[in-house]
């Protein structure tokens, strides 16, 4: 029932808790940690048992308010020691060396877990003596039963049926000064720097946040201290000789906590913890007449780990990784290891041989991620050409990159994939270069019909069914290869580019970058353009707009109970864009054609009495007008005729590849979900969607040898999967030893800067969406969120202003906003925390100024 800290065998967590659990591991390592002992969760059997026979407990379980929670904390605190338990006690006090005071606080077995950490959510009693230990030891246990840890178990799906605590009894340091210490830095997750807080006296006033410590960072490798900030403690928390605690104001409070040895012999320690445990740990460390203590040691539960391909060793080389997830496709979600596949080698097709895969290339896919290697890029084309390579991206990541010395992160040596860089990019220039200059120089309509003569027989194609006797790596080869066929014809697109440079520079110095932007509104060819002013037209028949539900939509388009109008449209819908849906370009994503009712969620959300869409055709062409009579004025008329033709007439189509190559996934999910069902129906999965966790080798495999186990093999590859099953903020830029690289842009009092991506002020309530279809967009709302994908297209109809955490010019959001004339602002660092719902907003699309004119009350 009772463990001493120096108990031979230690106990299981689940008797214990983790935090009692850690001070019985680091006693035996060898740590430096005060005498005590914990009192385990059987001890505690006949309270909890008492508690469950009471009325208050039923009226609690019924409806666990803060009301019934009181009632039932006063009844536990009537509780008393039986006379097995004070023997129990007293026995081990007995056993303590020379402790006359003690701090008493909580370990239950659902505290201080890697995604639980119940911080300050239990009592500690601090100066506890001896005729004081029955009631502090009561008080620690009836704060598992308070409202604020029932409230964090409802948060975090930990059920209150069955509350369990071990409460530990530890000698009481009577500490000059006393802090916490992180073995990595939460403020930029750098593996290599521990961060440490202190202050004077009792830890407490830092825990509790009564006082703001001192906080140094130390690099471990090199044992330096790279940063400190001297704050002022007012006062501190000292040990009463008698028991208990009072407070003191500090004679020096601007004076610094820990000398520098000092601060080095704290960093250790939490060093040491770290490796005695294997992973990233938090501790709480006291100083007493100049011995160092260690007084908790526990995970630390929020940081980012890195795959183990990308971590290189302390005091090694330096990598330096872009997450192309969230920077370039509009979700930071991870994908499944067969869509990641089939992605990886499409980002191979496009880009020609110029980003070589692998961990020793430019392009790093592993375990639902992908990364760019900026080192080995930096080292074959040239730390110039690295920065250069970056300049498309969003302002926070170029300012990122700005604010590096890539050559930190320089390897020694060019990879044998890298040396062949030069020579792909060369390839590509002669492979896209003759199409770029034809629609630059001569007849680019030419180019564009052939252009869109390739595409629609690609897509024509790609409709049709593979059949499940071929193997299934020959399928995907044979998809992709329509889509390797149409980006050989992409030079037009590149053409389409050149002509917008070179309209820019006609208009430079006039001020009318946002009408030269507005140019690009809604252009021909557009694939997500077209498939928004559909779900429109959808989306405006009376009969949809009388349908109550998802589930009566559903039933209605299976039994063909709409008009014939409309069920001819919606056919032609699915027929051109049915491949599409969120997190589109993963194969184990669903489409649109597999589920009407969350469809009809999307056509339900478009406002039809006034949006985006029905007048941005006039917009742009008032735009062409106002450039037209300027470059009269200016003696360059035929010259933008020219130029505004081949851009409006061909730069439509950048969007066109990716959804050749969506309709090229779409395919091979069919084909998957057949296999899938085979081997369902074989006992070999338990599901058919579980052949998105196989990669290709393992499918082709499966088909031909029944023996395999799949499930065995779906198991390993998702087994790092859930390494970072927790993260939800994905950071962009990130080295080899974890640390997260961030350039944050400072404006004046109030304003919020990003780029300027479409041009525009306009003022609206904030709606802030981490998901498309979480809650509705109303019409004249301002959309603000993490970035956007082609399955976020409806809600841009009714925006009236957009504002993204990521993405540059190029990335979806950027190319809709701009589509539908939606004034948007991108690279707004931490958007999603800094505004709220319901916060009036000025967005101005052309400085990249975000306002909070009024906060939501």
């Amino acid at each position: 029932m009772i463990y001493e800290f120096k108990t031979k065998k230690v106990p299981s967590l689940s008797q214990v808790g983790g935090k009692a659990k850690a001070l019985i591991e680091t006693t035996k390592a060898g740590f430096d940690v005060p005498e005590g002992f914990v009192l385990s969760v059987e001890f505690f059997d006949s309270w909890i048992r008492e508690i469950k026979s009471t009325e208050q407990w039923k009226l609690f379980l019924a409806s666990p308010t803060k009301e019934k929670c009181d009632e039932l904390k006063i009844r536990a605190s009537k509780l008393k020691f039986n006379d097995a338990q004070k023997k129990a006690i007293l026995r081990e006090l007995a056993a303590l060396s020379d402790s006359t005071v003690f701090a008493v606080r909580s370990s239950s077995p659902e505290e201080d877990l890697e995604d639980a950490s119940f911080a300050g959510q239990y009592d500690t009693i601090l100066g506890v003596t001896h005729n004081k230990l029955e009631s502090a030891i009561s008080e620690v246990f009836t704060s598992m039963l308070d409202t604020r840890v029932v409230e964090y178990k409802k948060l975090n799906n930990i059920p209150i049926d069955n509350p369990r605590i071990a409460i530990i009894v530890q000698k009481q340091i009577a500490s000059d000064v006393s802090g916490i210490a992180f073995s990595l830095n939460p403020s930029n997750n750098c593996y290599d720097e521990a961060m440490i807080n202190a202050s004077f006296g009792l830890g407490e006033t830092i825990v509790s946040g009564q006082v703001t410590p001192d906080t140094y960072i130390v690099e471990k490798v090199k044992k330096q201290i790279i940063d400190k900030k001297i704050m002022e403690k007012s006062f501190g928390l000292w040990l009463k000789g008698d028991g208990g605690t009072i407070e003191k104001d500090n004679k020096e409070p601007k004076a610094q906590a820990l000398s520098d040895g000092r601060i080095l012999m704290v960093a250790e320690l939490a060093a040491k913890c770290e490796a005695h445990y294997g992973k990233p740990m938090d501790i709480e460390w006291a100083i007493e007449k100049g011995k160092l203590y260690l007084l908790q040691s526990r995970p630390i539960t929020t940081y980012l780990p890195l795959f183990p391909e990308l971590i290189t060793k302390p005091g090694e080389e330096k990598y330096l990784y872009v997450d192309a997830m969230g920077l370039t496709q509009g979700f930071t979600e991870s994908m499944s290891v067969l869509g990641l596949e089939i992605w990886a080698e499409m980002v191979d097709v496009a880009k020609g041989g110029t980003m070589p895969k692998g961990i020793d290339g430019g392009i790093v896919s592993i375990h639902g991620r992908q990364y760019i290697h900026v080192s080995n890029i930096a080292k074959g084309l040239g730390v110039r050409g690295a920065k250069k390579m970056f300049q498309s991206y969003d302002g926070p990541t170029r300012r990122a990159f700005e604010s590096l010395d890539l050559k930190e992160y320089l390897p020694a040596k060019k990879t044998k994939k890298m040396k062949t860089v030069i020579g792909a990019m060369l390839k590509m220039a002669l492979r896209l270069g003759p199409g770029v200059i034809k629609a630059s120089l001569l007849d680019h309509k030419k180019v564009r019909d052939r252009y869109i003569k390739i595409s629609h027989e690609s897509k024509r194609e790609l409709r049709s069914e593979l059949s499940t006797s071929t193997p299934f790596d020959q399928s995907m080869h044979e998809s992709l290869s329509y889509f390797e066929r149409i980006i050989g014809s992409a030079g037009i697109i590149m053409g389409g580019m050149s002509s917008l440079a070179k309209l820019k520079k006609l208009f430079k110095g006039e001020d009318v970058e946002d009408l030269v932007v507005s140019l690009g509104m809604d252009l021909e060819g557009n694939p997500t353009s077209a498939m928004g002013h559909y779900m429109y037209r959808l989306a405006c028949y009376d009969e949809v707009k009388k349908t109550r539900s998802g589930k009566e939509f559903a039933r209605r388009i299976s039994d063909r109970n709409y008009s014939a109008e409309f069920l001819e449209d919606y056919d032609r819908y699915m027929a051109l864009f049915g491949s599409r849906g969120f997190k589109e370009i993963d194969i184990a994503s669903p489409r649109s054609y597999e589920d009407p009712s969350e469809f009809f969620n999307q056509l339900s959300h478009i406002n039809t009495s006034r949006n985006n869409i029905q007048d941005v055709k006039e917009r742009r062409k008032k735009a062409y007008n106002q450039l037209l009579e300027k470059a009269r004025k200016g003696g360059f008329e035929r010259q933008f005729i020219k130029h505004a033709a081949k851009y409006q007439e061909t730069f439509g189509y950048r969007e066109d590849p990716k959804f050749v190559y969506v309709m090229a996934v779409d395919r091979l999910r069919r084909l998957a979900l057949k296999i899938g069902n085979r081997f369902v129906n074989e006992g070999r999965l338990e599901a058919k969607e579980q052949i998105f966790d196989l990669t290709s080798a393992q499918i082709v495999k499966a088909q031909k040898d029944k023996s395999l186990n799949l499930m065995k093999a779906r198991r390993e590859n998702l087994e790092l999967y859930k390494l970072v099953e927790h993260v939800k903020d994905w950071p962009n830029i990130i080295d080899s030893r974890g640390k997260i690289i961030r350039a944050i842009r400072v404006g004046e009092e109030g304003d919020i800067i990003g780029d300027p991506i479409a041009p525009g002020i306009v003022r609206g309530k904030a709606k802030v969406l981490h998901g498309p279809y979480e809650k509705p967009l109303e019409l004249g709302e301002i959309l603000v969120t993490k970035a956007t994908e082609p399955a976020w297209t409806p809600i841009f109809v009714n925006a009236a202003g957009v504002v993204l955490e990521v993405g540059g010019p190029l990335q979806h959001g950027a190319i809709i906003a701009r589509e539908y004339g939606i004034p948007c602002v991108s690279g707004v660092y931490n958007a999603q925390s800094i505004i709220k719902d319901g916060d009036m907003l000025e967005v101005n699309g052309s400085s990249g100024i975000v306002k909070i004119i009024e906060q939501k009350t």
